[in-house]
């Protein structure tokens, strides 16, 4: 297992330096990305760290309800709390031990009774963050069809996002069908995405009599997406006075395609990949020079590092006596995931 953890490591690597490479190698065009920097309205820059900043605070609201229907109660502030580690170490954490993972380790140690509850409710945040952001990316790739079916790059970006999401509902729906049918056990365990189908099983076992919580986490989900939306077009507003910047509209239509395409674990936090995808659409769509689409890319992922630092802040200052090796915080999720497995195998053969 570590062995395959290193290897994707390595690749991510390899893909993320290849990216950069192939984005920041033209002089001329590094030299249009700090023209437009030395032109910025840096002032945009205050409500877009405010925007994200929300986009924490609703990912709070929604994790402590969820917390909630389980029995947890941490507090809004420790909450908000291992959000923010886990936001540090999302960003700053190279390999598969993610932010998810430091987030239930610490949350399972003020809730060590509770141990499976913690964990299944990560699970069910991010199935119903992603249910959200699928539902938007539908609504704003059929309103803007025309742009998003122009071009055969274009097409293609579409394409790979309808995959992403078929293969996320494939995976729902087979588990729904495992778990009515106690099929478990005649699952292989070496079959790709097993125990992705069993957490995701135990977690609607878990919350399916809760569908008033599970709406208001999803209504948080949308929530949390407009700021999110908010945060780049901060960003971008920041260079509209400059030559070929985008249409507001043009970053709305772009966001969801660049935030999931960047969401497949291909580079090391979308680095590289992101600022290409948003340089194709836009001078695909509006064409916005690719040196000022590049600069947008990275100026809405400064807002967000700046959250992460603050991030690592909070862990510095996280009840110092109870932090552990990264190696520790793996084994112990993992542990609790396999137990979680084996539990749920042997409530269906019953």
């Amino acid at each position: 297992m570590k062995s395959k953890k290193i290897l994707m490591t390595l690749f991510q690597t390899a893909v993320t330096l290849l990216l950069l490479w192939w984005i920041f190698h033209d002089p001329a065009k590094r030299q249009q990305m700090m023209l437009a920097l030395q032109n910025a309205n840096v002032w945009w820059l205050v409500p877009g760290f405010i925007a994200f900043g929300l986009v924490l605070v609703t990912t709070t609201w929604r994790w402590a309800l969820l917390l909630g229907v389980q029995g947890i109660h941490l507090g809004w502030k420790r909450t908000w709390e291992l959000v923010m580690i886990g936001m540090f170490f999302n960003l700053f954490l190279l390999g598969s031990t993610g932010g998810d993972v430091v987030k239930i380790f610490y949350t399972m140690r003020e809730a060590p009774q509770q141990k499976t509850a913690v964990f299944l409710s990560i699970v069910i945040d991010r199935l119903v963050g992603m249910f959200a952001i699928m539902l938007i990316t539908l609504v704003i790739a059929l309103s803007f069809f025309s742009d998003f079916s122009r071009t055969l790059v274009t097409r293609s970006l579409l394409t790979t996002v309808a995959a992403v999401f078929g293969g996320f509902l494939v995976f729902l729906v087979v588990s729904l069908v495992v778990d009515h049918f106690h099929l478990w056990k005649k699952i292989p365990h070496w079959l790709p995405g097993h125990r992705f189908l069993s957490d995701i099983s135990a977690s609607f076992s878990s919350y399916a009599r809760n569908r008033g919580a599970l709406l208001g986490a999803f209504c948080y989900s949308i929530l949390q997406n407009i700021f999110l939306f908010a945060t780049t077009i901060f960003a971008a507003c920041a260079f509209a006075s400059l030559p070929g910047a985008p249409r507001i509209v043009t970053i709305i239509e772009t966001i969801p395609i660049v935030n999931t395409i960047s969401a497949i674990p291909v580079s090391l936090s979308g680095i590289g990949l992101r600022e290409g995808l948003f340089q194709t659409l836009l001078n695909t769509i509006d064409g916005t020079p690719k040196s000022l689409a590049v600069i947008i890319s990275i100026t809405s992922f400064f807002l967000t590092v700046l959250w992460s630092l603050l991030g690592g802040l909070v862990y510095l200052f996280y009840r110092p006596s109870e932090h552990a090796s990264l190696n520790q915080i793996a084994e112990e999720v993992d542990i609790e995931e396999h137990l979680i497995e084996e539990a749920a195998c042997c409530l269906k053969s019953k």
